[in-house]
Order: C-alpha cells, then sequence, then structure tokens
C-alpha cells in the first residue's frame, strides 16, 4: 500500500511514518485535498512490522519485533513528534532522514547512547551535538538496540546502535541507520522506573552487564533516589537539611548509626504491631517538634520511583492522628527499598520591604524552591554549573514544575537582597555545598564493586540538588532537601531556553566527560609501540599506560632496561647509532611483521628517537609524524631554512618567514668564517640534535666564538659524553641570533595537519651564558593577543615543515615584532608539562598522544584553567642537597606525595664539561599569581633552593598580568 499525504511545512509527518511503519509516503501537490483517515493495518513479517502490502524498507523499519507493534515501540511516534516540535519551537531545522543511505562507522569512533525521550534530555544532545557532531545519538526504542557477547571481558556484553537521531552542530538531526551497527561507548537510560516514571521501562534489562561506561545504573540511582541516605551524606560535609524520622520497608543502603537528626525505623508490614510502631515513633518526633516550636510538618514518600512531590503532604505539628493516618496509608504505595519519611517543614526566607525596590518584587504569600545541578566533569571534579530558583504563591512545598525557572540572583533581589556581596557569598555556598555532595558520592562509589556499582564502568555522572533557602541567625542558609539522578536535566533546557546565553552551561561538564570516558573506552585493548624507553623522567609512562589500558610494545637499546617488566611486551634492537636509523627501522618492523605482534600504532616520547620513529610508522603503515617532518624538527638550522624560504602571501595566516631570525649552521671552519664576518653579536651557539640548553652557550664576539666551538665540540662528542642530548646524531652546531624578550613553550595536539588543541606556558629569565631553563608558570601571563599569535606561530611552524600528526612542543622567543621561533621538539613536551597540563587544564598530553597514534582524533575540553601553576628547576650544581643530604629527603618526598616535586634524575650530577640540566622542578598551584609566587618561594627557602647565584626572585620577575 501507498499513501499520499498533503505537504505542508511541517513535513516530518513524513518521517515519522517511516520510523514506525516503515511506509513508502509520497508527497501530494499543493492544489490536491487532503486524504481522508486511512485504516492501516499493521501485520508482523520476519520479525517487523509495517503496512500491510506495503514495500518494506529493511533499513527503515525497527530492527527488532515481537507484537505486531513491540510494547517498546509504541511511545516512538510520540517521542518522535515531541522532538520535532521541540525542534521547530526552538529555531532549530527538523530531523531529516538519511536511513536511505545507512552509515558504516569503526571501532574508533565514539558513540553516546542516550535512549529517552527527548524531552528528558535535549540539553544534553544539543550540546553533545556541539561538541561531537553525528556521534551524540539519541535512541527512541530498545528495538534499535542489541547487546553482543564483550570482546574484552567475559559475561559482559557490548551495547549496538542500529538505528538513532544523530545531533550535529546548530541543532541539525538526522535518522540514521548503521550497517554493521554503532558500538555504544557511553550509556544514559532514561527509559527505567527512576529517571521518568510516565514512559516505558524497557531500558532497564538493556542497561546490565554492558562493559562500557554509563551515566549511573538502577543501583546506583537507587542510593541517590534514596532521601535518608543523602542526607546522611549531606550531615557529613555540614549542609543543612530538615530533621527526619524514616520508616523503611527493607533497604539497599546500609544506614549509619551515627546519623544526626535523621532516624531510621525498620518496619515489617506483615507485623502485627505496625501501628503500635509508627504511632510510637511519631509521637516522639511531634513531641520534640512542638518542642522545638517547629509548627508544620512534612509527610512524604522516599525511594526512586519518587521522584515529584505528588504523595507529599503538609500537616500542623499538633495533627497527632492525622499525621499516624497519612503515614499509615503511604505504607500501601511504597515497594521494597522505599520509605515514608516525617521531616520538619522548613519555612522559606521571607521577602524584605525594600524602599524603591522592583515593582515585581516578592510578597509575604510567596515561597522559593532551588535547585542546583552538579556534573562530574572530565577530570573526576564535581562542578557546580547551574544554580535555579522558582517562586510560588502556595504554602505548600513548591513543585518546580509549576514555577518559571530563573538565576539565584535574580530570585534573592526579588526577595530584597539588596547586597551583592551577601547574593555572592550565599551562592558561592551553594555551589560549593553542591559540589561536594557529588563528591561523597563519588567517593562511595569508588569503593563499591563491579556488582555493588551495577555495571563494570557505572557511575554517577550528574545529580540535582533540591534546596529550600532559609535564615540561620540571620544569615542566608541553604537547606537540602533531596538529590536527583540524571532525571534532573530536563529543567535544564527549560532555563537555557528562557535564557539563550546560558545555552550549554548547564551541561557542558557533563557532556565533556562524556566524550572523555569514550575515547578512554575505545583506547582499552590497544597496542603501542614504543620506540626508546628513555630515563627516569619516562619511568610514569608505563604505569600511566597500563592504567589506560594500554598494551605497551617496547623497544629499546639496552638489553636489561628498567622498564623492561613494566610493559607487555620487550624488543632488544641497538639502534644508539642514529646514523643508521633507516637500517634499524627495518629490523624492528621485520622483527614486528615476522612475530606478528599485533600493534595499533607507533610513537616515542624520547627527543632522539624522533626520525627513527617516523621511519617505523611508514614502515609499518601506522598514522604519525612524517619521515620528512621528524628529520626536520630534529635538525635544528634545517627547520629555521625551511620557514626562511616560505615567504610567500597567505589567506589565511602571516607569512611563515616572520617567525624566523638569522642563524646559520656550522658544519665546518669556512662557516665559522662566514659568521665571523656576518654574525650579528652577542649570538647564540648550539648542538644542532641537542635537547634541554646542553652545550648552548652566548658569544660576544668573533674569537671567544672560536674557542667555544673547539671546547664544545671536544667535550661533546659521542652520547657516552652526555647521555640523552642528541649526540648521537652528531655534535654539529648553530650560530643564531641573540633574542631578546620572553621564552615561551606550545604544546600542541595535531592530527591530520589539524590543530586540536594548544597550551602555553611562560618560561622565566635563563641563566646567564648557559641558558638553562630556571622558573615557568601556566596560565601565560602574556595578553590574549599575544598568545594568540604564540598558537598560531606554533602551528604555522610544524604544518611548514610537515609535521601533521602528534603531540610536539615549539619554544618561542616573544620579541616585539611577535613570536620568534627557537626550535620544534617533534615529541610530547617532556619534564613537568605534561603533569602541568593536566592539573591546569585537565587534558593528558600522554593520552592524546597515544590517541594520535592510532589514528584517533582526540576530544580535548575548552582550555579552562583551573587554578595557576608556577615552577622552578633544580640544577646539580646548586641543589644536589636536596637529594643527597638526608636531612631534604622527607622534605622532598612530602612535596612529592602532594604532587610539588617532579624528580627527572635521581642522581643530580654535572654532566662533561660542567654542562647540566634540571634534576627536579618544584610547583605549586593556586587560586592566583601573587599566592603562588608566595607559596613557591616559601618553599624554595625552606628547601635551600634560594641561592646567590640562583636569584629565585629575578627569575619570578616576569610572572605578571600585563
Amino acid at each position: 500500500m501507498r499513501l499520499c499525504l498533503f505537504y505542508n511545512k511541517h513535513n516530518y509527518v513524513f518521517v515519522l511514518l517511516r520510523i514506525v511503519l516503515g511506509m513508502d509516503v509520497v508527497e501530494s501537490d499543493y492544489n490536491l485535498s487532503p486524504v481522508p483517515d486511512v485504516d492501516v493495518t499493521v501485520v508482523k513479517t520476519n520479525g517487523y512490522y509495517l503496512p500491510e502490502s506495503s514495500p518494506c524498507d529493511q533499513r527503515l523499519i525497527t530492527i527488532t519485533g515481537g507484537t505486531p507493534i513491540p510494547q517498546e515501540d509504541k511511545c516512538v511516534l510520540d517521542y518522535y513528534n515531541i522532538l520535532q516540535n521541540m525542534l521547530q519551537e526552538t529555531g532549530y531545522p527538523e530531523t531529516g532522514d538519511r536511513t536511505s543511505q545507512p552509515k558504516s562507522t569503526t571501532l574508533e569512533d565514539i558513540s553516546i547512547c542516550i535512549l529517552s525521550s527527548p524531552a528528558e534530555c535535549m540539553a544534553i544532545l544539543l550540546e553533545g551535538g556541539k561538541r561531537c557532531p553525528g556521534d551524540m545519538l539519541l535512541v527512541l526504542s530498545t528495538t534499535w538496540l542489541s547487546k553482543k557477547n564483550s570482546k574484552s571481558h567475559k559475561r559482559l556484553y557490548s551495547l549496538y546502535v542500529h538505528k538513532a537521531i544523530a545531533f550535529g552542530v546548530a541543532g541539525q538531526t538526522f535518522l540514521e541507520t548503521y550497517i554493521p551497527p554503532r558500538r555504544a561507548t557511553y550509556f544514559m537510560n532514561f527509559c527505567n522506573n527512576v529517571s521518568a516514571l510516565w514512559q516505558i521501562e524497557s531500558g532497564t534489562e538493556i542497561e546490565d552487564n554492558l562493559d562500557c561506561p554509563t551515566s549511573s545504573s538502577i543501583n546506583l540511582r537507587r542510593m541517590t533516589s534514596d532521601i535518608l541516605w543523602t542526607r546522611h551524606l549531606m550531615s557529613k560535609i555540614g549542609l543543612d537539611f530538615p530533621e527526619t524520622v524514616g520508616f523503611v520497608f527493607g533497604t539497599y543502603a546500609a544506614y549509619s548509626n551515627d546519623m544526626t537528626a535523621i532516624r531510621v525505623v525498620h518496619v515489617d508490614r506483615k507485623k502485627t504491631d505496625l501501628e503500635n510502631i509508627v504511632s510510637a515513633e511519631v509521637t516522639k518526633f511531634l513531641k520534640r517538634c512542638i518542642q522545638n516550636k517547629v509548627a508544620m510538618i512534612v509527610v512524604r514518600t522516599s525511594g526512586m520511583m519518587w521522584k515529584d512531590n505528588n504523595r507529599l503532604t503538609l500537616h500542623y505539628s499538633n495533627e497527632h492522628e492525622g499525621i499516624i493516618k497519612k503515614v499509615s496509608e503511604l505504607f500501601a504505595w511504597i515497594n521494597h527499598g522505599d520509605a515514608v519519611l516525617l521531616e520538619t517543614f522548613i519555612e522559606t526566607i521571607k521577602p524584605a520591604m525594600v524602599a524603591n525596590g522592583p515593582r515585581w518584587s516578592c510578597t509575604e504569600d510567596s515561597t522559593i524552591c532551588m535547585r542546583s545541578i552538579v556534573c562530574r566533569n572530565h577530570v573526576d571534579t564535581p562542578v557546580t554549573t547551574n544554580v535555579t530558583c522558582g517562586i510560588s504563591l502556595v504554602r505548600d512545598p513548591v513543585k518546580e514544575d509549576d514555577t518559571i525557572c530563573q538565576p539565584l540572583n535574580v530570585t534573592l533581589i526579588g526577595y530584597g537582597v539588596t547586597d551583592e556581596a551577601e547574593r555572592d557569598i550565599f551562592e558561592k555556598e551553594v555551589r560549593e555545598k553542591s559540589a561536594d555532595v557529588l563528591n561523597i558520592i563519588m567517593t562511595y562509589e569508588s569503593e563499591l564493586n563491579t556488582s555493588e556499582r551495577g555495571g563494570l564502568l557505572a557511575q554517577t555522572d550528574v545529580i540535582g540538588i533540591e534546596f529550600v533557602i532559609t535564615r540561620r541567625n540571620g544569615t542566608l542558609t541553604p537547606v537540602g532537601i533531596a538529590v536527583k539522578s540524571h532525571n534532573c536535566i530536563a529543567k535544564c533546557q527549560i532555563f537555557e531556553n528562557l535564557y539563550p546565553k546560558m545555552k550549554g552551561v548547564s551541561v557542558r561538564p557533563l557532556v565533556e566527560t562524556m566524550i572523555t570516558r569514550s575515547q578512554k573506552f575505545i583506547m582499552v585493548g590497544k597496542s603501542i609501540l614504543v620506540i626508546g624507553a628513555g630515563g627516569y623522567s619516562r619511568q610514569f609512562i608505563w604505569k600511566a599506560a597500563e592504567g589506560m589500558g594500554i598494551q605497551v610494545v617496547l623497544v629499546d637499546s639496552d638489553p636489561n632496561h628498567s622498564a623492561k617488566n613494566e610493559v607487555v611486551e620487550f624488543i632488544h634492537v641497538n639502534f644508539s647509532d642514529h646514523t643508521q636509523d633507516e637500517q634499524h627501522a627495518m629490523t624492528i618492523s621485520k622483527h614486528i611483521k615476522d612475530s606478528q605482534i599485533k600493534v595499533d600504532g607507533c610513537l616515542t616520547f624520547v627527543e632522539d628517537y624522533v626520525p627513527l620513529t617516523a621511519m617505523c610508522c611508514e614502515l609499518l603503515n601506522l598514522p604519525g609524524a612524517t619521515k620528512t617532518g621528524a628529520l626536520r624538527a630534529k635538525h635544528k638550522s634545517a627547520t629555521l631554512a625551511i620557514l626562511r624560504e616560505r615567504t610567500a602571501d597567505l589567506p589565511n595566516w602571516p607569512k611563515a618567514c616572520i617567525y624566523t631570525s638569522w642563524f646559520s649552521p656550522l658544519r665546518s671552519q669556512d662557516d665559522i668564517e662566514h659568521v665571523k664576518k656576518v654574525g650579528r653579536f652577542p649570538l647564540i651557539m648550539k648542538l644542532e640534535y641537542g635537547f634541554c640548553a646542553v652545550g648552548v652557550t652566548l658569544v660576544r664576539n668573533p674569537e671567544e666564538m672560536e674557542d667555544k666551538y673547539k671546547e664544545i665540540r671536544a667535550i661533546l662528542k659521542t652520547p657516552k659524553d652526555f647521555i640523552g642530548i642528541g649526540l648521537g646524531h652528531g655534535n654539529t652546531m648553530m650560530a643564531m641570533e641573540y633574542l631578546v624578550g620572553t621564552e615561551h613553550d606550545v604544546d600542541v595536539i595535531f592530527h591530520e595537519g589539524q590543530l586540536v588543541a594548544a597550551f602555553i606556558s611562560d618560561n622565566g629569565p635563563t641563566r646567564v651564558k648557559t641558558f638553562t631553563e630556571t622558573t615557568a608558570c601556566m596560565p601565560s601571563v602574556l595578553p590574549y593577543e599575544k598568545q594568540r599569535q604564540l598558537i598560531v606561530a606554533a602551528y604555522q611552524c610544524c604544518r611548514e615543515i610537515g609535521l601533521k600528526n602528534g603531540v610536539f612542543n615549539v619554544e618561542f622567543m616573544m620579541e616585539q615584532t611577535g613570536p620568534k621561533l627557537v626550535e620544534i621538539n617533534g615529541r610530547m613536551g617532556g619534564l613537568y608539562l605534561r603533569d602541568w597540563i593536566r592539573k591546569v587544564y585537565g587534558t593528558d598530553l600522554l593520552l592524546s598522544a597515544f590517541e594520535i597514534s592510532c589514528g584517533i582524533k582526540p576530544y580535548v575540553p575548552d582550555p579552562i584553567p583551573m587554578g595557576q601553576m608556577m615552577g622552578i628547576m633544580c640544577i646539580p650544581s646548586l641543589h644536589s642537597h636536596i637529594l643527597k643530604d638526608p636531612a631534604y629527603a622527607s622534605k622532598w618526598k612530602q612535596l612529592e606525595a602532594t604532587g610539588n616535586f617532579n624528580l627527572f634524575d635521581k642522581h643530580a650530577d654535572v654532566g662533561a664539561g660542567g654542562f647540566e640540566f634540571p634534576f627536579a622542578n618544584i610547583a605549586v598551584m593556586e587560586k592566583d599569581l601573587q599566592t603562588a609566587r608566595q607559596k613557591l618561594m616559601a618553599i624554595t627557602k625552606d628547601m635551600k633552593v634560594v641561592h646567590p647565584e640562583y636569584d629565585v626572585e629575578r627569575f619570578l620577575s616576569d610572572f605578571h598580568r600585563t
């Protein structure tokens, strides 16, 4: 049967019929009249349902069947209709139909799957569409999903998506089908009896025993829906709540005996003396209330099916018989694990009469409800994203659904709280206490096993908290009432639609967490070839990789390297002579192939091995830095030579040659003579393949230049003279212009030639002549415009020399004309940089490097700093006492335990010719520059880092806002 419909601007009815019935719909002409209602007979065919005699497009119909119209699919039409109305009302285009061209995805693609009505989660879907277009999937029925045995975990299942509505940028949505089905990397379930009572509950079974990350689980949602348990948590963090008596019928929670202001009474409905027990407990509670002059009592239910106030009643405290009767009535409604609660009624603040206040100010007959939204962000830190209020004219406890939500600040103004400082202090307290509630829930969950959590990777990622605002001793005070699970999200979209400037704010950390957890899930089980183990400062890599579920295959020249026992597989290949890197690469790749070792990626964290690694990537057909780009990056004068040739005008950026300064290779005596004639003294001499400023020196005239050239070349000949500074590539040198300005590192993440993210750190003045790094801070203190110049310069320089995939470290001097390139390191920034960027921005360069090596584009949340880092380097010649003097051992170990001490080299020895590089970094993270500087100075004095030859105050002098 073919159905002809009259066309109008709301033509999503065609897609509706294709979703539910799989019908071939023909649009009619505008001149045709609407056809009368058609009686469509639905039959079951091959496990699907469709109109009788209609052409069957199996890519468009529901994936699984059952009855002619499966019970779990009866909601699909309604949900789709709701979605189109929501899109139309908020100015977004209607959903497009792409089911005629099924999409295919890979196991490297993230798939955030939300089983829900769009009414419950639209804020998440829209923000997700912006953050990961096409990967935020709305699933309207469990028949659009399937489960298969997990390949990585016995007795668990992987979740697959056959059909979904995919959200993209600017609110675009498309109905998609996936062949083969798309593996879910994150699952959030609203279709259960916890999240939305009016919806179907078919999602309960689908979430059982999944191997992917999930937002909560039935078990965890039972806990957060338990008012008694969450009030116990509130008591632990110092958040006020009503005094409570709970009559509990069975329990999933382990209630503590020392719960403050909470009495738990375990009752059995089968007991004949139940009425006497209730009467006695109610009598005692009401007696205390009357003594404490509590006028009103609330009777309510608690449990995972009770999300609203529809069973809540308000009573005077002297209504003894009425309260007992109400409690007894509620016993008939509750299930195992639920409770009937008696609690004191908390009066909300009374409006203050303010002269010349707004005419919309609140009056005595109004009352407030308040709710906060708290999300777990991508670094497992609770963030209160929103605090909203609703105002009602009824005396009973307010249902938020019956109010217009508005910001807390506006609400307090309407209540006559004219002191801006008082409003700010109160909102800060609400936000902090709300975050504390989620934090204590997270702590509790971290101690649960898989069975108790209800899923291998189940955790609570978002909660809502209901409050009453009152005054205690004249001070505005939040009183916690109840915690909600992720069903709280529905209110966010209403708030954001009312106030468009707030779009995405409520759920942004949640969406970032969804994406981050998805990417970590994708990386589990990846096998990555790492070229070179490096020294002591790289030892964190092996534990970190293990924690990510990554299997490391390590190749190193030292057959007895300490990392040998830290990795899944160790291969010994002597590649110390880097002039033979092409041969070494063939040896390594042949071993990998002959041994049938599966590797998904290849990378290095050691500067000397960057070209070798690029060669291995090419031979193994793996993503990575190109051989050409790696060789250019390693050869400093070659880097500058390439950039100096880039003189053409560009449509998007400045000319790349602008970032270069004068330089000259020093390959022979003729080069020395040439520089003597044309060099701009004073100038810098350094090793072509050097690392960490070893061999860098300032020369003021031609004579000093020739002397230093001979001296350095005589001291630094082979890798044995100074390990890890590039001497395996040779000891040729180069001369550079002495640049005047501030020094900065830019750590960049590249994927397929695109800049994914960039992080700037500022360096303080280096030591005179040796140019050893002294101090650093992050975020940068540079003006925004100067920071943008650095980021664009780093992007252009890497692109121009051929670096397209990887995590790189680029060093600049910021001069009066802009950034000037010092050098490019074709690997992840070393020493303290990974640790600092994780702390300040929550981005793990190590994970990003692993992802890119496997061809996966990392997701990096907006780089919003969470604090101010500041640190100072410790050098062997002046600070070796920190490691070698027993009096300081406990001090630095204590600093290390608190994350304030990064040890790079446990020997702290001065190298050949007096050259040295830092062995440790002492750092602090505080809320601002001044506090960080003060704390760092105190530590450096205590550790005797301050020295006549090490002027810490001068080294920190550049770190101030301009």
